[in-house]
């Protein structure tokens, strides 16, 4: 079913139009770049983030370069947009049974209106929308309910995509949300802070989602940083070589090119099968250069990096300018293939970094449930030496089992005692050895008024360390002298810095 174009008094459709509007803004670009190359695709600072609509969901990747641009041109920074109809939708309220009122504040009064600034000017966007229909009894149903069903299911219905153009204003510039909804513009404002997953490390950038991308394996095809002079992908043994971190100017530098070669990749046969066989500086060739350039810049913007123009695509700015200029087509197709290339890199380091923040959560999880296993216990100076390094000499097998269940019961394998000294002291009872947080004696046949001397011995995980409190009582540190898990973790260990571990001379041995 092939979507019906509305056509103006000129005989163009609005798709037509549009796509002219794209073009022009990208001609202006690139005439930009051509003059300064060395100026990055989007001028940072004028866009934060990528654009989004009101509900924060962002624009697919040929209306998301297209606002950016128009954004740019028009000085507009915050990257939110909306079409009339959503602006003044704000007015009102619907109630249970979906019939509208104005809206009111907390006391009742009605809030101001929100409108479209007098003489603003829309910007368009191409949104596609589906129809699904039975194929038996030609009933419609919603998109979304056809997107829950199984693959099976869905072989039941035909579904029709349509793509029409939609017309959106720049809440920040083109309206006056600001002073009607204050509070929505701050969340708004929040929101669409610059998304930066990199990491400063010195003078270079670190992008930790990527890096484990190459680490593990886990881009399309393999990327191997090697030390050379140049960044390619090739698509006859489907991988992509880019020269080592270090000899870019910096980190950003690196990604940004990489993500130049990603997107390349995904041209793949096997995976958006866009490649075909071309001669190097062909109309082609030249066309899959603006393509991943286009990706690149994408990509770079999403997550907080600036990117210049590849220095190797240089030589076909000239032939992309004459495309445009000459071919409406061009710039559909180009951008369509952007889209799509867009898309499949930022699912993939997204997926990744998912990974990585559940890694890290299961790790602090798995801390803060093992953190309330350790801390001060008291014990008899005896055990110590085979505690600390499995000096087994001067102590019988029974007292040896008794420290090795101890170890067990409370410890996983890898905590490393650090040991503070404390007073032995005469008890009146027999407690176990190594009971929490009282001074513990064992099963020696001796008296069980007889003093015993004792350590505070203070159990850590491995990689981390604990302050020793200089208050003692009774030979136990002081924040060990509360049997409350909340009062304990407080005091818990801090993370070291790798380079650090090893000047704590922890003993490892058991």
């Amino acid at each position: 079913m092939a979507a019906k174009k509305n056509y103006n008094s000129d005989g163009r459709s609005a798709e037509d139009r549009t796509l002219d509007k794209f073009a022009e803004l990208l001609i202006e670009k690139l005439e930009t770049i051509q003059a300064d190359w060395k100026k990055p695709w989007f001028t940072e600072g004028v866009t934060a983030s990528l654009p989004k609509n009101l509900s924060g969901r962002e624009y697919n990747g040929m209306n998301s370069m297209m606002l950016m641009l128009h954004a740019e041109k028009e000085g507009f920074k915050l990257p939110v947009w909306a079409t009339f109809d959503r602006i003044t939708g704000l007015n009102y309220v619907k109630d249970k049974q979906g019939v509208k009122h104005e809206a009111k504040d907390s006391e009742g009064n009605n809030l101001p209106l929100v409108s479209v600034n007098k003489g603003a000017k829309s910007f368009p966007v191409f949104i596609t929308t589906f129809t699904v229909v039975d194929k038996e009894t030609k009933e419609k149903i919603k998109y979304d309910d056809y997107r829950q069903m199984t693959e099976q299911d869905r072989e039941r219905y035909n579904v029709y995509p349509k793509l029409s153009v939609y017309n959106v204003f720049n809440v920040e510039g083109q309206t006056n949300l600001k002073e009607a909804r204050p509070e929505l513009f701050k969340k708004l404002q929040e929101q669409n802070e610059v998304n930066r997953p990199v990491q400063q490390e010195g003078e270079m950038f670190s992008f930790p989602a990527i890096d484990h991308m190459i680490a593990e394996n886990k881009w399309i095809c393999p990327i191997k940083p090697t030390y050379g002079d140049s960044a390619y992908y090739s698509i006859s043994k489907n991988e992509i070589v880019i020269p080592e971190k270090k000899q870019f100017k910096n980190g950003e530098s690196f990604y940004s090119n990489l993500a130049h070669e990603m997107g390349h990749s995904t041209g793949a046969e096997n995976q958006l099968n866009r490649l075909k066989p071309s001669a190097f500086g062909s109309k082609e060739y030249a066309r899959e250069e603006l393509v991943a350039e286009m990706s690149a810049a994408l990509v770079s913007q999403r997550y907080g990096m600036s990117k210049t123009l590849k220095e190797d695509s240089l030589p076909y700015l000239k032939g992309w300018l004459n495309s445009l200029k000459e071919e409406p087509a061009f710039i559909k197709t180009v951008l369509q293939d952007v889209k799509k290339a867009y898309g499949m890199i930022n699912q993939h380091i997204d997926k990744v970094q998912m990974e990585l923040d559940k890694a890290k959560e299961v790790k602090q999880e798995t801390a803060n449930q093992v953190s309330d296993n350790y801390g001060s216990y008291d014990i008899p100076k005896w055990a110590l030496p085979y505690i600390m390094n499995g000096d087994a000499s001067g102590i019988s097998d029974h007292e040896q089992e008794l420290v090795d269940k101890f170890l067990e019961k409370n410890f996983p394998d890898g905590f490393i005692p650090e040991v503070e000294e404390g007073e032995g002291k005469e008890l009146n009872r027999y407690p176990a050895f190594g009971e929490r947080n009282e001074n513990a004696l064992t099963d020696r046949g001796e008296s069980p008024y007889l003093a015993v001397d004792t350590v505070s011995v203070k159990f850590s995980l491995g990689g981390y360390m604990e302050t020793v409190s200089d208050d003692k009582e009774d030979g136990r540190s002081q924040e060990a002298a509360t049997d409350n898990p909340k009062e304990r973790l407080a005091a818990k260990a801090i993370p070291q810095p790798e380079e650090q571990q090893e000047e704590v001379h922890f003993h490892r041995g058991r």
